[in-house]
C-alpha cells in the first residue's frame, strides 16, 4: 500500500470525501468545471456561461477621457489664474506687457 500510485490515493480520498459530504462534492465539481473550461457533464462550457473578456476599446476610451478631462481642468485653471482682475501690481521681477502710446 505504501507504493500505491499518487493518482489512486487521490482518487480514494476524493471518493471518501464525496461519500461523506455530497454538497461539498457538488460545489467542488462546479468549481473544477469552471476552472477547467468543462461543464458538469464533462462537455465544454457554452460561451454565455463563462466569464466574458472585457473589450480593450473601453480601456482606451477611458484613458482618452481621463486625459481630456485633465487637459480641460488645466486650461480652466490657467484661464482663472491669468485673469486675476483684483488691480494689484504684478510681483517684482515678473514680465509685464509693454504699453504703447
Amino acid at each position: 500500500m505504501e507504493h500505491e500510485p499518487e493518482g489512486r490515493i487521490i482518487g480514494r480520498i476524493e471518493r471518501g470525501l464525496t461519500s461523506d459530504d455530497p454538497e461539498l462534492a457538488a460545489r467542488m465539481s462546479t468549481l473544477n468545471a469552471q476552472f477547467s473550461g468543462q461543464g458538469r457533464d464533462g462537455g465544454p462550457v457554452p460561451p454565455e456561461a463563462g466569464p466574458r473578456p472585457k473589450p480593450r476599446r473601453s480601456r482606451r476610451r477611458r484613458t482618452v477621457l481621463v486625459l481630456v478631462v485633465i487637459a480641460l481642468v488645466g486650461l480652466l485653471l490657467t484661464a482663472v489664474l491669468n485673469a486675476s482682475s483684483d488691480g494689484t501690481a504684478p510681483p517684482a521681477g515678473s514680465l509685464t506687457p509693454a504699453v504703447s502710446m
